[in-house]
């Protein structure tokens, strides 16, 4: 059993914490009969160690609160899913550093890199974002064969191809964005036209197993998960996600 103050210098967080956290019902505390003094057993250790690190996820509470109370196998799950992304991440950054150490032995007159080279952190940017918003969603549906597929494709662009995957981004992000400030949305117009195929560019690169019936299944998953919302919201500072929805409904068939 420890104090308040025990865990809270174990764990390394202040006892303020742990006493919003009980007041909350995230981690409830003992106490001991006709006394106001708060103990903690192993079990409250464990779920501890599990908060701090949904928290360093960037969990809210009330998100972690939700995760707290799902069954352990569920929540085991959870934490799974989250170790998975943390390793992509970190291949991700191990291929980044090496990119930029030869980048910078090139830039002082050491070996040479080609263009391909040169790229290859940034598409490995890309793979890693695209495993982050859609990596679960399309294994589930379309498997891991399509998915080492689309990452190879991705991987093996040429510069060229690269950056005009990049243009046509911020060209569907400007575009997205006069919609969004438009008093009425228009789906026959050209912007939205352009919208849809510069989306549509872009996924056929991404995935090449594209079909309409996929990009519809995006477009709802656009407006049902926060990730997907997130990814446009962000970028383009607007509510876009329910007119690129629209979009791509109006311009795909069942």
């Amino acid at each position: 059993m420890y104090t308040i103050n025990e865990l809270a210098k174990l764990a390394n967080v202040s006892s303020r914490t742990l006493r919003y956290y009980d007041q909350i019902g995230l981690l409830k505390a003992k106490r001991k009969p006709y006394s106001d003094y708060r103990f903690y057993d192993n079990d409250a250790v464990d779920a501890l160690q599990q908060i701090l690190f949904f928290k360093s996820f960037g969990f809210s509470l009330t998100k972690i609160k939700t995760a707290m109370n799902l069954s352990q196998s569920k929540r085991l799950a959870l934490l799974e899913e989250q170790y998975q992304l943390l390793l992509q991440q970190q291949a991700q950054l191990t291929k980044t550093i090496q990119t930029l150490s030869q980048t910078l032995v090139y830039y002082q007159g050491g070996t040479k890199m080609n263009d391909s080279e040169k790229f290859a952190a940034f598409k490995a940017d890309k793979i890693a974002e695209n495993e982050a918003l859609f990596g679960k969603e399309i294994r589930e549906k379309y498997g891991e064969k399509a998915v080492r597929a689309a990452n190879d494709k991705w991987s093996h662009l040429t510069p060229s191809q690269y950056e005009q995957l990049q243009e046509a981004e911020i060209a569907l992000f400007a575009n997205l964005k006069i919609l969004a400030q438009s008093d009425q949305i228009d789906l026959d117009s050209t912007i939205a036209h352009q919208v849809f195929d510069t989306h549509k560019a872009w996924l056929q690169v991404a995935a090449p197993f594209y079909n309409q019936k996929y990009h519809r299944g995006l477009a709802d998953m656009y407006v049902t998960d926060e990730r997907f919302a997130a990814y446009y919201n962000d970028r383009v500072e607007a509510d876009v996600v329910d007119i690129l929805h629209d979009i791509i409904y109006h311009y795909t068939k069942e």
